[in-house]
């Protein structure tokens, strides 16, 4: 596929530039621990299950989620307050990117091509993420629900992205780890598709819904042209 004409690059944020795993993982783990002589009947294994579980990665859910928790392990002494108050002044220190997610955005940047995000949640705790990962001086716009009012797989996110970078669908390439809410949607606005394929993916989409697959981000530098000085230009 000649890919000349693609003048921007738009990320998913979790999961694609930020190693959710691993960031959820740890945060997980080490809050189990502050509260661990609440846990005395609850092994850490099923507390983590339960939280994957319920984890949807939309931070407004969280109240929910420790709620449920509260109620599954018949939590006392601890209320679902605690918990929540603990998340929202600690998440910050969990925020893991891939090991190339910095350089190959930076390459892409170097090379003229504008850089986007698309993200489900609230705009202050996406953009935090950005600067934590030290990604946000590449990002030329980050497009989130709570700015928009739809939620991905909805075309207005998309079409927001499209309109503040300013540039046609076809010129910007798309790359995402949820082959149905992210890859297949900008598909059909007629961008170029990419899925960034975890090793735990056991869903294949159709080939119609999805142009490339890519194990890693820095993968792109070898599937876009990165030697043309003039992407940014209309």
């Amino acid at each position: 596929m000649d890919l000349s004409h693609i003048k921007a690059i738009v990320f998913d944020l979790e999961g694609t530039l930020l190693d959710r795993t691993k960031s959820r993982d740890k945060f997980i783990e080490e809050q189990y621990e502050r509260f661990h002589d609440y846990f005395v009947h609850v092994q850490l294994a099923d507390f983590k299950k339960k939280f994957i579980e319920l984890d949807d990665d939309e931070d407004n859910d969280k109240p929910d989620l420790y709620k449920a928790i509260i109620k599954q392990f018949h939590i006392d002494r601890l209320t679902w307050k605690d918990l929540f108050h603990d998340f929202e002044m600690h998440f910050y220190r969990y925020v893991f990117p891939y090991y190339d997610t910095l350089y190959t955005l930076e390459k892409l940047s170097e090379s003229n091509y504008l850089l986007g995000v698309i993200a489900n949640g609230k705009s202050k705790i996406k953009q935090f993420r950005l600067h934590s990962l030290g990604i946000g001086h590449v990002i030329n716009y980050l497009s989130t629900s709570e700015t928009v009012g739809y939620r991905k797989p909805h075309p207005r996110i998309f079409e927001d992205m499209i309109d503040q970078l300013d540039v046609l669908p076809e010129e910007i390439m798309y790359v995402g780890d949820d082959a149905l809410n992210d890859v297949a949607p900008a598909r059909a606005m007629g961008m170029v598709s990419v899925w960034f394929k975890h090793d735990d993916d056991d869903l294949e989409p159709l080939e119609e819904e999805v142009d490339y697959i890519i194990t890693t981000v820095e993968e792109l530098l070898s599937i876009l042209p990165i030697d043309i000085t003039q992407k940014g230009d209309n």
